[in-house]
Protein backbone atom coordinates (compact mmCIF):
# COMPACT_ATOMS: atom_id res chain seq x y z
CA UNK A 1 0.00 0.00 0.00
CA UNK A 2 1.32 3.45 -1.20
CA UNK A 3 -0.31 6.91 -0.23
CA UNK A 4 -2.29 8.38 -2.59
CA UNK A 5 -1.34 12.05 -4.19
CA UNK A 6 -3.21 14.61 -2.04
CA UNK A 7 -1.91 12.63 1.10
CA UNK A 8 1.80 12.96 -0.04
CA UNK A 9 1.59 16.35 -0.99
CA UNK A 10 0.12 17.33 2.61
CA UNK A 11 3.16 15.28 4.22
CA UNK A 12 5.53 17.43 2.49
CA UNK A 13 3.77 20.39 3.00
CA UNK A 14 4.27 18.84 6.54
CA UNK A 15 7.53 18.06 6.96
CA UNK A 16 8.10 22.41 4.70
CA UNK A 17 6.41 24.03 7.60
CA UNK A 18 7.73 21.76 10.76
CA UNK A 19 11.19 22.74 8.78
CA UNK A 20 11.97 18.97 9.25
CA UNK A 21 15.16 18.38 6.28
CA UNK A 22 14.04 15.40 3.88
CA UNK A 23 14.88 14.23 0.91
CA UNK A 24 11.66 14.32 -2.17
CA UNK A 25 12.38 11.75 -4.78
CA UNK A 26 10.63 11.59 -7.92
CA UNK A 27 10.52 7.49 -9.05
CA UNK A 28 9.40 6.78 -13.06
CA UNK A 29 8.82 3.63 -14.58
CA UNK A 30 10.86 3.38 -17.50
CA UNK A 31 9.12 2.76 -20.70
CA UNK A 32 5.89 2.12 -19.04
CA UNK A 33 4.12 3.25 -22.60
CA UNK A 34 5.81 0.28 -23.97
CA UNK A 35 4.54 -2.33 -21.34
CA UNK A 36 0.49 -0.73 -21.87
CA UNK A 37 0.55 -0.49 -25.25
CA UNK A 38 2.28 -4.18 -26.20
CA UNK A 39 0.46 -5.79 -23.03
CA UNK A 40 -2.64 -3.78 -22.36
CA UNK A 41 -3.05 -1.54 -19.02
CA UNK A 42 -4.66 -4.21 -16.96
CA UNK A 43 -1.06 -5.73 -17.17
CA UNK A 44 0.28 -2.21 -16.47
CA UNK A 45 -2.07 -1.52 -13.18
CA UNK A 46 -0.63 -5.23 -12.25
CA UNK A 47 3.17 -3.49 -12.80
CA UNK A 48 2.09 -0.20 -10.87
CA UNK A 49 0.50 -2.55 -7.83
CA UNK A 50 3.83 -5.01 -7.95
CA UNK A 51 6.25 -2.10 -7.65
CA UNK A 52 4.79 -0.51 -5.25
CA UNK A 53 4.46 -3.31 -3.17
CA UNK A 54 8.54 -3.81 -4.30
CA UNK A 55 9.49 -0.39 -3.22
CA UNK A 56 8.10 -0.41 0.16
CA UNK A 57 9.09 -4.02 1.06
CA UNK A 58 13.16 -2.50 0.58
CA UNK A 59 12.21 1.27 1.95
CA UNK A 60 10.72 -0.41 5.11
CA UNK A 61 10.43 2.54 7.32
CA UNK A 62 13.17 4.39 5.99
CA UNK A 63 10.72 6.22 3.66
CA UNK A 64 7.30 7.44 2.80
CA UNK A 65 5.87 6.45 -0.68
CA UNK A 66 3.06 7.83 -2.60
CA UNK A 67 1.59 7.62 -6.18
CA UNK A 68 1.87 11.06 -7.43
CA UNK A 69 0.32 10.01 -11.47
CA UNK A 70 0.96 7.30 -14.46
CA UNK A 71 3.93 5.64 -13.91
CA UNK A 72 5.11 7.94 -11.07
CA UNK A 73 5.81 7.41 -8.15
CA UNK A 74 6.79 10.00 -4.51
CA UNK A 75 9.38 8.84 -2.01
CA UNK A 76 9.93 11.26 0.80
CA UNK A 77 13.20 10.02 2.92
CA UNK A 78 12.54 12.50 6.36
CA UNK A 79 15.89 13.42 8.13
CA UNK A 80 18.06 12.45 5.47
CA UNK A 81 19.84 14.44 3.15
CA UNK A 82 23.18 13.34 3.21
CA UNK A 83 24.47 12.88 -0.15
CA UNK A 84 26.23 9.13 0.77
CA UNK A 85 23.18 7.90 2.31
CA UNK A 86 20.95 9.29 -0.17
CA UNK A 87 23.29 7.15 -2.61
CA UNK A 88 23.22 4.03 -0.98
CA UNK A 89 19.28 4.27 -0.58
CA UNK A 90 18.26 5.25 -4.44
CA UNK A 91 20.78 2.10 -5.34
CA UNK A 92 19.03 0.01 -3.77
CA UNK A 93 15.78 1.10 -5.19
CA UNK A 94 17.31 0.79 -8.67
CA UNK A 95 16.95 -3.29 -7.83
CA UNK A 96 13.08 -2.62 -7.37
CA UNK A 97 11.96 -4.57 -10.27
CA UNK A 98 13.97 -7.68 -9.04
CA UNK A 99 11.19 -8.15 -6.86
CA UNK A 100 8.34 -7.86 -8.73
CA UNK A 101 6.09 -10.66 -7.82
CA UNK A 102 5.07 -11.82 -10.92
CA UNK A 103 8.28 -13.66 -12.61
CA UNK A 104 6.43 -12.59 -16.43
CA UNK A 105 7.12 -9.37 -15.48
CA UNK A 106 10.78 -9.65 -14.24
CA UNK A 107 11.75 -10.91 -17.90
CA UNK A 108 10.48 -7.89 -19.27
CA UNK A 109 13.79 -6.40 -18.06
CA UNK A 110 12.14 -3.38 -16.11
CA UNK A 111 14.09 -0.25 -14.77
CA UNK A 112 13.74 2.81 -12.97
CA UNK A 113 15.14 6.32 -13.08
CA UNK A 114 14.59 8.32 -9.52
CA UNK A 115 15.66 12.04 -9.91
CA UNK A 116 15.79 13.94 -5.43
CA UNK A 117 16.24 17.49 -4.48
CA UNK A 118 16.45 18.33 -0.89
CA UNK A 119 15.05 20.54 1.74
CA UNK A 120 16.20 22.71 2.93
CA UNK A 121 19.57 22.19 0.73
CA UNK A 122 18.04 22.79 -2.59
CA UNK A 123 14.58 24.43 -2.10
CA UNK A 124 12.54 25.81 0.78
CA UNK A 125 8.89 24.96 -0.84
CA UNK A 126 6.94 22.28 -2.31
CA UNK A 127 6.94 23.84 -5.91
CA UNK A 128 10.30 24.05 -5.98
CA UNK A 129 11.56 20.44 -4.55
CA UNK A 130 8.74 18.83 -7.70
CA UNK A 131 11.02 21.40 -10.19
CA UNK A 132 14.15 20.52 -9.35
CA UNK A 133 13.89 16.63 -8.27
CA UNK A 134 12.18 16.80 -12.14
CA UNK A 135 14.98 18.14 -13.55
CA UNK A 136 17.37 15.80 -11.81
CA UNK A 137 14.55 13.38 -12.77
CA UNK A 138 15.20 14.68 -16.43
CA UNK A 139 18.64 14.33 -16.52
CA UNK A 140 18.35 10.67 -15.41
CA UNK A 141 16.31 10.06 -18.60
CA UNK A 142 18.72 11.70 -20.80
CA UNK A 143 21.54 9.88 -19.81
CA UNK A 144 19.45 6.73 -20.36
CA UNK A 145 17.37 5.96 -17.55
CA UNK A 146 17.80 2.76 -15.14
CA UNK A 147 19.95 5.38 -12.72
CA UNK A 148 19.08 8.32 -10.03
CA UNK A 149 20.05 12.07 -10.03
CA UNK A 150 20.83 13.80 -6.72
CA UNK A 151 20.32 17.50 -7.67
CA UNK A 152 23.37 19.43 -7.75
CA UNK A 153 22.92 23.01 -8.22
CA UNK A 154 26.39 23.41 -9.96
CA UNK A 155 25.61 20.25 -12.36
CA UNK A 156 21.37 20.43 -13.13
CA UNK A 157 20.31 24.08 -12.39
CA UNK A 158 20.82 25.30 -15.86
CA UNK A 159 19.02 22.16 -17.16
CA UNK A 160 15.25 23.35 -19.48
CA UNK A 161 12.60 20.97 -18.75
CA UNK A 162 10.37 20.09 -21.97
CA UNK A 163 6.79 21.10 -22.30
CA UNK A 164 4.70 17.86 -23.25
CA UNK A 165 4.26 19.61 -26.79
CA UNK A 166 8.26 19.69 -26.97
CA UNK A 167 7.94 15.75 -26.09
CA UNK A 168 5.44 15.07 -29.28
CA UNK A 169 7.40 16.75 -31.65
CA UNK A 170 10.96 16.51 -30.71
CA UNK A 171 11.38 13.10 -32.99
CA UNK A 172 10.78 14.89 -36.04
CA UNK A 173 12.27 18.30 -34.96
CA UNK A 174 15.58 16.04 -34.93
CA UNK A 175 15.28 14.88 -38.15
CA UNK A 176 14.70 18.41 -39.42
CA UNK A 177 17.46 19.66 -38.00
CA UNK A 178 19.90 17.03 -39.10
CA UNK A 179 18.96 17.14 -42.38
CA UNK A 180 19.08 21.53 -42.27
CA UNK A 181 22.60 21.15 -40.70
CA UNK A 182 23.70 18.90 -43.51
CA UNK A 183 22.32 20.53 -46.41
CA UNK A 184 22.05 24.12 -45.70
CA UNK A 185 25.13 24.46 -43.86
CA UNK A 186 28.29 25.99 -45.74
CA UNK A 187 29.56 22.92 -46.72
CA UNK A 188 29.21 19.43 -45.00
CA UNK A 189 31.73 19.59 -42.68
CA UNK A 190 30.39 21.95 -41.02
CA UNK A 191 27.03 20.39 -41.29
CA UNK A 192 28.37 17.16 -39.29
CA UNK A 193 29.85 19.01 -36.74
CA UNK A 194 26.73 21.18 -36.32
CA UNK A 195 24.61 18.19 -36.11
CA UNK A 196 26.89 15.57 -34.49
CA UNK A 197 27.64 18.35 -31.28
CA UNK A 198 23.92 18.81 -31.07
CA UNK A 199 23.00 15.66 -30.39
CA UNK A 200 25.73 14.87 -27.94
CA UNK A 201 24.56 18.02 -25.75
CA UNK A 202 20.59 16.71 -26.54
CA UNK A 203 20.93 13.27 -25.67
CA UNK A 204 23.91 14.45 -23.10
CA UNK A 205 26.13 11.50 -24.61
CA UNK A 206 29.83 11.31 -23.51
CA UNK A 207 31.89 10.54 -26.89
CA UNK A 208 30.15 10.70 -30.31
CA UNK A 209 32.14 10.53 -33.28
CA UNK A 210 32.72 9.28 -37.22
CA UNK A 211 35.11 6.03 -36.57
CA UNK A 212 36.22 4.99 -40.01
CA UNK A 213 38.64 1.75 -38.92
CA UNK A 214 41.79 4.19 -39.16
CA UNK A 215 41.04 7.20 -37.31
CA UNK A 216 38.50 9.09 -35.64
CA UNK A 217 36.45 12.03 -36.90
CA UNK A 218 34.27 15.08 -35.56
CA UNK A 219 34.93 13.72 -32.19
CA UNK A 220 31.94 15.48 -29.45
CA UNK A 221 33.06 14.89 -25.85
CA UNK A 222 30.22 16.25 -23.07
CA UNK A 223 31.36 18.68 -20.42
CA UNK A 224 31.34 16.34 -18.07
CA UNK A 225 33.44 13.93 -19.94
CA UNK A 226 37.09 13.47 -18.28
CA UNK A 227 38.15 11.39 -21.73
CA UNK A 228 39.69 12.58 -24.55
CA UNK A 229 41.77 8.90 -25.59
CA UNK A 230 39.25 6.85 -27.49
CA UNK A 231 40.71 4.81 -30.38
CA UNK A 232 39.09 3.54 -33.78
CA UNK A 233 37.64 -0.03 -33.45
CA UNK A 234 38.90 -2.16 -36.11
CA UNK A 235 36.71 -3.02 -39.19
CA UNK A 236 37.04 -7.01 -38.03
CA UNK A 237 35.34 -6.14 -35.16
CA UNK A 238 32.66 -3.76 -36.29
CA UNK A 239 31.50 -6.05 -39.06
CA UNK A 240 29.97 -8.83 -36.95
CA UNK A 241 28.53 -6.62 -34.53
CA UNK A 242 26.63 -4.44 -36.48
CA UNK A 243 22.86 -6.05 -37.76
CA UNK A 244 22.93 -6.07 -41.28
CA UNK A 245 19.57 -5.87 -41.24
CA UNK A 246 18.80 -2.74 -39.28
CA UNK A 247 22.53 -1.04 -40.14
CA UNK A 248 23.45 -0.71 -36.25
CA UNK A 249 24.46 -1.97 -32.78
CA UNK A 250 23.37 -1.37 -29.84
CA UNK A 251 25.08 -2.08 -25.91
CA UNK A 252 23.22 -0.87 -23.25
CA UNK A 253 25.71 -2.42 -20.54
CA UNK A 254 28.74 -3.74 -20.28
CA UNK A 255 29.91 -5.66 -17.50
CA UNK A 256 32.53 -7.99 -16.57
CA UNK A 257 30.98 -10.80 -17.57
CA UNK A 258 29.07 -9.69 -20.64
CA UNK A 259 32.68 -8.47 -21.70
CA UNK A 260 33.39 -12.42 -22.65
CA UNK A 261 30.34 -12.57 -25.13
CA UNK A 262 31.73 -11.22 -27.82
CA UNK A 263 34.81 -9.38 -29.38
CA UNK A 264 33.37 -6.21 -29.42
CA UNK A 265 32.30 -6.43 -25.76
CA UNK A 266 35.80 -7.43 -24.78
CA UNK A 267 37.63 -4.61 -26.90
CA UNK A 268 34.81 -2.00 -25.18
CA UNK A 269 35.24 -3.24 -21.73
CA UNK A 270 39.17 -2.91 -21.73
CA UNK A 271 38.13 0.69 -22.67
CA UNK A 272 35.56 1.13 -20.57
CA UNK A 273 33.39 2.41 -22.52
CA UNK A 274 29.73 0.73 -20.91
CA UNK A 275 27.34 1.75 -23.02
CA UNK A 276 27.49 2.13 -27.33
CA UNK A 277 25.36 2.84 -29.99
CA UNK A 278 26.47 2.55 -33.37
CA UNK A 279 25.28 2.60 -37.45
CA UNK A 280 26.64 2.13 -40.27
CA UNK A 281 27.39 5.04 -42.80
CA UNK A 282 27.15 3.23 -46.18
CA UNK A 283 24.79 3.43 -49.16
CA UNK A 284 24.74 1.84 -52.76
CA UNK A 285 27.45 -0.69 -51.21
CA UNK A 286 30.04 1.89 -50.08
CA UNK A 287 30.96 2.26 -46.88
CA UNK A 288 32.65 5.31 -45.20
CA UNK A 289 32.35 4.05 -41.76
CA UNK A 290 30.09 4.25 -38.30
CA UNK A 291 28.66 7.02 -36.66
CA UNK A 292 29.71 6.21 -32.80
CA UNK A 293 27.90 7.14 -29.33
CA UNK A 294 29.01 5.96 -26.45
CA UNK A 295 29.02 6.11 -22.61
CA UNK A 296 32.04 5.75 -20.70
CA UNK A 297 31.08 6.48 -17.42
CA UNK A 298 32.10 3.71 -14.97
CA UNK A 299 29.19 1.99 -13.29
CA UNK A 300 27.19 3.37 -16.13
CA UNK A 301 25.03 2.22 -19.26
CA UNK A 302 22.25 3.69 -21.52
CA UNK A 303 19.19 2.06 -22.27
CA UNK A 304 19.12 3.75 -25.70
CA UNK A 305 15.46 4.91 -27.05
CA UNK A 306 13.66 3.95 -30.27
CA UNK A 307 13.69 7.38 -31.40
CA UNK A 308 17.62 7.63 -30.57
CA UNK A 309 18.51 5.18 -32.99
CA UNK A 310 16.32 6.20 -35.65
CA UNK A 311 17.58 9.87 -35.64
CA UNK A 312 21.35 8.53 -35.60
CA UNK A 313 20.51 5.97 -38.38
CA UNK A 314 18.83 8.58 -40.13
CA UNK A 315 21.97 10.66 -39.85
CA UNK A 316 24.44 8.36 -40.98
CA UNK A 317 22.26 7.32 -44.16
CA UNK A 318 22.46 10.97 -44.71
CA UNK A 319 26.14 11.75 -44.49
CA UNK A 320 26.60 8.21 -46.41
CA UNK A 321 24.43 10.29 -49.67
CA UNK A 322 25.52 13.48 -49.23
CA UNK A 323 29.14 11.96 -49.37
CA UNK A 324 28.63 9.64 -52.60
CA UNK A 325 27.38 12.33 -54.48
CA UNK A 326 30.03 14.70 -53.93
CA UNK A 327 32.26 11.63 -54.19
CA UNK A 328 34.26 12.22 -51.50
CA UNK A 329 35.52 10.11 -48.22
CA UNK A 330 35.18 10.71 -44.56
CA UNK A 331 39.05 11.97 -44.40
CA UNK A 332 38.51 14.50 -47.27
CA UNK A 333 36.13 16.52 -45.17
Amino acid sequence: EVYNREVIEEYTIHLINSNRPFTFAILDIDNFKYINDNYGHLYGDIVLKQMAAAMTKILGNKAVVGRYGGDEFIIIIEDVVDYDQIWNIFHDLLGAPQYLEDKRLVELNMSVTLGSARFPLNAKNIDDLFELADKALYRGKMKGRNCFIIYLPEKHADINLKTQRDRIINPSYLHTKAFYSLTRSENITTGIREIINFLGDYYMIDHICIDTGEGLYFNYYHKLCKRRDFKPLPKSIVRPAINPAMDLCMINYITEEESTTTKINNVLYKENITALLMCNISVYGVDYGIIRAEICSIGRGRIWQDDEKVVFLNLAHMIALILYNQNKKIEDL
